[in-house]
């Protein structure tokens, strides 16, 4: 028997002659198309190309959306002893009429959909264009043509079948070329390892110009007289019901794919309220019980999660590395998941994970007549009959990459003693740094990506004067989470995690730096990070300057938006033009004082009072428009002064607010305070032997504010401690309202002057609390770190400190403090034994060298300057 696909195919289609070969959506219906009518389809389409001077060898593209029409294609192609070059639709025309023309293609199959972008690709090309939406490829139509070319031809198993480009992770794509040899036998080694069966209905959502749809979801299952089911979209709904309506058996897909699926349902458990906690306990606990026994509980705790997906098997992963998380986390939930690893140039199947013996964060073993060997280096080496003949008109290409037969796959990886092969990168894409210390990008991206704020990240060298000495990522922030969170600062707030994850990682492997992108991250079809492309980016934006920006005229024609523009402009260092769908912060660059000044420059604009909590629900320049829309009505505004710092802290706090800090101790709570703050002075002196140095500088009249390091819990205790009582009774801290919102915890913080504040969403309560202290003749102990260091090494200061010492002008006493980071350092649960010291510096007060648009952070800095000072003595 030939090992040819269009052999092969017309034995499968005799065979199963009646069976669904395709279920489809048309128009606006399901519909269905049986072996015998599939193979007539293909039949006709090939008489139609011989007719029109397709000849044995010639290469003919194929750029359309999945469907059997795109199969049809296919399979005329090859009948007719042609080459077929898959292209991907998604491509821009330019980059298809690269593809076109290095392939020396000489026709053209496309669809209604690409017809537009072919004549644009093609212009002034001379190149026979045919939609596959029209006769003959179109179900039930002509009868074909018995004396064409194509149906006397004879095709043999080293014929080429496909010139396949690859997506181009790391460079400029190179064409792949594969014989009907390679493809068939591929094929047979994935239907020996039981991948896909006779009786399968298999899901097609994934491109079929990738080898790996191609094999899995067409090629496999045609040869096996198996279904396919053609999801009439990618949204969640429509792969629902093609899944459930259609009895899908197999689900081939990319991590991304099961991601997406994974956080639907995780999702929908956490909308469950109360019972929300316990069923994420349980789903943890299923798949504990699953992992140390096999037994899918999972399937019968989540029983009515099952009925989606009724029939299904389990699901496949491939062209990407799968998480061990992800698939722990699925499992749990009753799915069963398998990975496999394959390349273009592997046509491209290599290895799969047995579904009776998976192995999470593995590649599986290798498929029947597959050999793998780990070289010197750790890379990858395969040899089989699925390895391509080479790169098209690329011999420099081809032999660097075939060696004595085995093809170098670039990647890294090992075996291990049950033959099972796990990637752990790419050879190309290990990050080298001056030490001599590699990192692979994907175990450091896994360890930063658990991470909540964090939508897509890419790591890469951070490279100055010709070495890498540092790692740096580019970040899409999840605007979705940061709005649900309320959180007002993503920059900070990213900072603050990411060196929480830093702690827990050899320093060499920790982010040094981040840049925020507001565009998702350039991916391959697959979902593979095109990692050259988002090192290219960052090149670019650290030496060139950005491409100029048009004004959003739709924006600037709305009366309100023109105000918030108008109001946005006026606060920018640099003047650009504002879009709707800008991010202030990614975007416009606004930390969270300028967001401050932004509101208030709205309430002044528009007349209206704005809460503290509209710039955390409103993440970019349209959220905003359409916030002051909807709750204010038909609101106006114009041009107008920009409002102050000092207008800001001068506004009056509420008067619940008010009556939050107006402590006037009873008699008893007096002596009650003077008794704690006894003990605490004696139990800080006996169990840590405080030591408190400079604190003739702390002011004896007049506000103030304490500025100290911040590196444990016990900081603000050990100020408290250091100071006397008639100090004391006039010092107020601010707190995270989380800590102090209990029955006990809350009079802790009446007696403590500590006033519990959510600083991330009511940041301009804060201030203008601490101003209004201020101007009542209270002092402050502020951390202007704005959270615990996480190696005790001091953080740079926000300008906050800086914004209350200028306007206000009161003084600010430094302070550093040693020993409380050995005592109970950020994410101990034990405080442990050491002398702690702290010292008082003298006082910080304005002077000439605070002049400049930034200077409040100018002296926000020089504070910080007295407190590392103050750690020398």
């Amino acid at each position: 028997m030939a090992d040819t696909i269009p052999a092969l195919f017309r034995l499968s289609a005799e065979r199963f002659s009646d069976r669904r070969a395709f279920h489809y959506f048309s128009g606006s219906s399901w519909e269905t198309m049986s072996y015998a009518e599939f193979f007539a389809l293909s039949e006709r389409s090939a008489a139609f190309l011989s007719l029109q001077g397709l000849r044995r060898g010639d290469r003919a593209a194929i750029i359309a959306e999945n469907g059997p029409g795109w199969c049809a294609a296919y399979l005329a192609i090859v009948r007719c002893g042609g080459i077929a070059v898959p292209i991907d639709m998604q491509l821009g025309s330019g980059e298809i009429r690269n593809l076109l023309l290095d392939s020396e293609a000489k026709a053209i199959l496309c669809s209604d959909k690409t017809a537009a972008t072919i004549r644009a690709a093609t212009d002034a090309v001379a190149i026979k264009i045919f939609n596959i939406d029209t006769a003959p490829w179109r179900h039930g139509g002509t009868e074909q043509q018995t004396d064409a070319p194509a149906l006397r031809c004879s095709v043999a198993p080293d014929d080429i079948a496909s010139i396949i480009y690859t997506s181009g992770t790391t460079g400029m794509p190179k064409g792949v070329v594969l014989t009907h040899h390679n493809f068939c036998s591929d094929a047979d080694a994935v239907i020996r390892a039981g991948v896909v069966t006779h009786d399968d209905n298999v899901l097609s959502v994934l491109p079929l110009h990738h080898t790996y749809p191609f094999m899995c979801t067409f090629l496999v299952p045609l040869l096996l007289g198996a279904s396919i089911t053609f999801s009439p979209g990618l949204k969640a709904a429509d792969l629902r019901a093609a899944i459930k309506d259609k009895g899908v058996t197999l689900v081939v897909g990319v991590p991304r794919l099961f991601e997406s699926i994974r956080n639907g349902i995780v999702a929908k458990i956490k909308e469950r309220g109360a019972i929300a906690g316990p069923l994420l306990a349980l789903m943890r606990l299923c798949g504990r019980v699953r992992r140390s026994t096999g037994l899918n509980v999972g399937k019968v705790v989540f029983a009515s999660l099952h009925r989606n997906f009724p029939n299904v098997r389990f699901f496949a992963s491939g062209g990407a590395r799968l998480e061990p998380s992800l698939m722990h986390d699925l499992e749990a939930l009753g799915f069963t998941m398998v990975e496999g690893y394959g390349l273009s140039e592997t046509a491209p199947v290599i290895t799969f994970n047995p579904p009776e013996k998976r192995k999470p964060g593995s590649a599986g073993k290798p498929l029947p007549g597959v050999e793998i060997r780990i070289s010197g280096e750790g890379e990858i080496m395969v040899k089989g009959p699925m390895v391509m003949k080479g790169y098209y008109r690329n011999s420099a290409a081809t032999d660097a990459v075939i060696k004595d037969g085995w093809l170098l796959t670039g990647d890294l990886g090992y075996l291990d003693r049950e033959g099972y092969l796990f990637i752990t990168g790419r050879k190309k894409e290990v990050i080298v740094l001056s030490s001599g210390k590699n990192i692979y990008p994907e175990d450091v991206e896994n360890a930063y990506s658990t991470i909540p704020l964090i939508k897509e990240l890419c790591v890469v060298g951070s490279e100055r004067g010709g070495s890498i000495d540092a790692i740096h990522a580019v970040i899409v922030p999840d605007l979705d989470y940061a709005k649900r969170e309320s959180i007002g600062n993503i920059t900070e707030a990213l900072s603050w995690s990411i060196k929480e994850v830093s702690a827990k990682l050899p320093h060499y492997m920790r982010i040094q730096g981040f840049t925020l992108s507001s565009e998702p991250l350039p991916r391959t079809p697959l979902g593979k990070l095109r990692r050259f492309m988002v090192r290219d980016l960052v090149k670019r934006r650290e030496k060139e300057p950005q491409p100029e920006r048009k004004a959003d005229e739709t924006l600037l024609h709305d009366e309100i938006g023109r105000s918030v523009v108008n109001s946005i402009v006026a606060l920018m260092d640099e003047k650009v033009p504002v879009r709707s769908t800008d991010s202030l912060e990614v975007d416009l660059g606004f930390d969270s004082l300028k967001k401050i000044e932004l509101i208030s420059a709205l309430e002044h604009a528009f007349s209206i009072d704005i809460p503290d909590t509209f710039i955390t629900g409103a993440q970019t320049v349209g959220d905003i428009v359409a916030a002051l829309r909807a709750h204010h009505g038909e609101v106006t505004g114009g041009v107008r002064e920009p409002v102050s710092w000092k207008d800001i802290l001068e506004k009056e706090p509420s008067p619940s607010d008010r009556q939050k800090m107006a402590v006037d101790y009873s008699p008893v709570e007096l002596a009650v305070v003077r008794v704690l703050l006894m003990i605490l002075k004696v139990l800080f002196r006996i169990v840590f032997r405080l030591e408190v140095k400079g604190a003739g500088h702390i002011p004896d009249t007049g506000p103030f504010v304490i500025a100290p390091n911040h590196a444990s819990y016990l900081d603000g205790f050990v100020v408290a401690a250091a100071l006397p009582f008639g100090t004391f009774k006039k010092l107020y801290f601010l707190g995270l309202q989380k800590f102090f919102a209990g029955w006990f915890t809350s009079r802790f913080a009446r007696l403590a002057h500590v006033i519990p504040i959510d600083a991330e969403v009511y940041l301009t309560k804060a201030l203008q609390l601490s101003a209004y202290l201020i101007r009542n003749n209270r002092s402050l102990c502020i951390f202007p770190e704005g959270g615990r260091s996480y190696t005790g090494e001091l953080l740079p200061f926000k300008k906050g400190v800086g914004v209350l010492a200028l306007e206000t002008g009161v003084p600010v006493v430094p302070a550093y403090i040693k020993g409380t980071y050995e005592a109970l350092p950020r994410g101990s649960r034990w405080i442990r034994p050491a002398r702690i010291t702290v010292i008082f510096g003298e006082p910080v007060t304005a002077g000439r060298r605070e002049e400049g648009a930034d200077r409040y952070q100018i002296f926000a800095d020089r504070v910080r300057q007295r407190v590392m000072g103050l750690s020398n003595d």
